[in-house]
């Protein structure tokens, strides 16, 4: 019988033993095959057609002794091409005949390993971790106003209590567990660790009969870093479980998606209408016919109920606050007069609402994007009846938000929002409003190292301008603070892939409008501006 080239090509190619491991696409692959070897073109030409493949280290060890395994992978393959560009066919035949029994074996542990491949990831599919560590530094003149050198409560309770984020150790731990196709478990756990001894200073509540109750008398550093890390002063990250919900995928076509239990939901581009941990229901559905819209509904409570935390009522005695309020409140009427009634209520006081929204967003062209939501309060509104409910007074909320993307790589967002809460506090002009403008230009990719992005922003923050929403680590707005505005900028990178580094500086005025002679607040100080500089290493996992 006349063989052909190409089927002198493979003859060749078997004469000289060849392995099974997947990796070459021609000849040059093989550091051990050098251009002027007799069986060099044989090798290239088997090797382009997948054929044969190296031993996985580049090399080809074509003096080595081949198994009848090894030649039946070969032969295979070869039985797999067209025959029109792999050799004879009778040829081929002859040799499946030799090594069919091989061949056969060789199939079966195939289909075995796929089959195993395909269980093992359906495990790694069903439970997945990821999440992030972060390095932190930073000054923050919000720090060491604990406890004041007077003994003023009511300052140590209001003058920037937040200030120990800065120097830090941060871990965000995400995980889900698969239910079904259309069902996934979540969980997050978030921890910090402060390293700094100058941050960590806690109250020392003592009282003549030593117990730990009423005035604040001393302020004592933590015997360790750890002593702030704990579930008593930092409840939502000491690396217990923070949050945890079901995502599901409901509907004929499985296009809504919804969230239930525990987890941090925003509503805005900047999440000033809310931004927090809620517990509730949310889903989101792509509008048929809607041109890129999407539609949410959402029910939820804030996680952190106000009347849980009583610390209020523990720093600053009853009948201390009472006293305050009372002789205020003949100067300022509503307002103070319901600070009298909550400080009677004790701690029952100032429930955190239970709101149903509405949230709609999606483009307004091909530069432009829009999102426009409304809150309504249904639980815990403040009336007289229940002066215990919320206490701002408001029971609805508009929020909306224009993004404007004028050229490539830049854009410019303003973010509104609007309660019907009470429209007096203190001197502020707008306290039931919220109003941030953001300049971004280009952004980071973990993927793309040395990709960069700067932005700017401006706010105002009304003291009842919201329904709730975080402090973005004690910069945005700290506990008990009433109103912040001011700027931010910051300056982000990737300098290894999926490490992104970045630096904010915010210059800020926190409880702004908040005169002499207006309630427990008068003559504490709380009016301040802060300056914050801190610098973020950011390892994703």
């Amino acid at each position: 019988m006349k063989l052909s080239k190409k089927t002198l090509a493979i003859l060749a190619g078997l004469t000289i033993g060849m392995s099974g491991s997947a990796f070459a696409a021609s000849a040059d692959s093989f550091t051990d095959v050098p251009k002027d070897h007799w069986a060099y073109q044989a090798l290239d030409y088997l090797a382009q057609e997948g054929v044969i493949d190296g031993m996985g280290d580049s090399t080809f060890q074509g003096g080595r002794t081949m198994t009848r395994y090894e030649m039946a992978s070969i032969v295979a393959k070869a039985m797999q091409k067209n025959p029109s560009n792999i050799g004879d066919q009778a040829v081929l035949e002859k040799l499946e005949g030799e090594f069919g029994t091989e061949i056969k074996r060789l199939t079966k542990r195939v289909d075995a390993h796929d089959k195993q491949i395909k269980e093992l990831q359906a495990k790694t599919d069903k439970f997945k971790v990821w999440g992030m560590m972060r390095a932190q530094i930073g000054r923050d003149n919000g720090l060491g106003k604990y406890a004041s050198a007077d003994g003023d409560a009511v300052k140590d309770l209001l003058g920037g209590r937040n200030g120990d984020y800065n120097n830090r150790f941060y871990m965000d731990l995400e995980g889900s567990m698969k239910v079904n196709d259309h069902a996934t478990a979540r969980f997050t756990i978030e921890k910090n660790a402060r390293y700094r001894d100058s941050e960590a200073k806690r109250y020392v509540r003592l009282s003549a009969d030593g117990t730990a109750d009423g005035k604040i008398l001393d302020v004592a550093p933590a015997a360790t870093h750890q002593g702030l890390d704990t579930y008593e002063f930092d409840q939502t990250h000491n690396g217990t479980i923070s949050n945890i919900w079901v995502e599901l995928q409901l509907g004929p076509k499985h296009d809504w998606y919804t969230n239930i239990g525990r987890k941090w939901n925003g509503i805005g581009m900047q999440n000033l209408l809310l931004g927090g941990v809620v517990d509730g229901v949310a889903t989101y559905h792509p509008i048929e016919h809607g041109h890129g819209w999407w539609f949410s509904g959402q029910y939820w409570e804030g996680a952190s109920n106000w009347h849980e935390n009583s610390d209020l009522h523990t720093i600053v005695p009853l009948d201390t606050w009472s006293d305050r309020t009372t002789e205020a409140g003949k100067k300022d009427g509503e307002a103070n007069d319901y600070k009298q009634k909550w400080a009677q209520n004790g701690i029952n006081a100032s429930r955190s609402p239970i709101v149903a929204a509405v949230d709609f967003w999606g483009p307004l062209g091909k530069y432009m994007d829009a999102n426009i939501a409304y809150a309504h309060l249904t639980q815990h509104k403040y009336s007289e009846a229940n002066p215990g409910g919320y206490y701002t007074h408001a029971d609805a909320a508009i929020s909306t938000d224009l993004k404007i993307k004028p050229f490539k790589n830049f854009s410019i967002t303003t973010s509104y929002v609007r309660t019907n809460g009470l429209k007096e506090w203190g001197n502020q002009s707008h306290p039931n409003r919220d109003l941030s403008i953001r300049a971004d230009y280009g952004g980071t990719d973990l993927n793309k190292v040395g990709s960069w992005g700067l932005w700017a922003r401006w706010q105002e923050l009304g003291a009842l301008g919201d329904f709730g929403h975080d402090d973005e680590w004690a910069t945005r707005e700290p506990t008990y603070v009433n109103g912040s505005k001011g700027w931010s900028v910051g300056f982000k990178c990737v300098p290894w892939k999926n490490v992104e580094w970045e630096t904010v500086y915010h210059s800020l005025r926190e409880n702004f409008g908040i005169p002499d002679g207006w309630g427990y607040w008068s003559g504490h100080g709380v009016d301040y501006q802060r300056h914050i500089l801190r610098s973020m290493l950011d390892f994703h996992f």
